[in-house]
């Protein structure tokens, strides 16, 4: 299956309603992982504190196997963070993995 980038953008001050709405979004990751589809998933960060703690999120990537353009759109439209009003939008793009070589 060819692989995409899901980027989502968060909206300004977004950590709150992260936090209500990880588990769900959560999930679904780890379902994708399950099926030996995911890539790599995470969040990006803006900046941290000195301590280490993350203070604000400007969004999240996820590279994952679609059988098609269309089905990473479907998969991306039902994310809970969209839902929620945690991202203002998503940006789904095809994905070459090179390198470290894919197994």
């Amino acid at each position: 299956m060819p692989l995409f980038a899901i980027i989502g953008h968060d909206v300004a001050n977004s950590a709150e309603q992260r936090k209500l709405t990880r588990e769900e979004h959560l999930a679904r990751l780890y379902t994708l992982d399950s099926e030996q589809r995911l890539l790599v998933a995470g969040p990006t960060p803006i900046a941290h504190h000195q301590s280490g703690d993350t203070i604000e999120m400007s969004g999240s990537i996820v590279i994952a196997d679609f059988v098609s353009l269309e089905a990473a759109q479907a998969w991306a439209s039902a994310e809970p963070y969209l839902r929620d009003g945690v991202y203002s939008h998503v940006d789904i793009k095809p994905f070459i993995h090179v390198l470290p070589k894919p197994i």
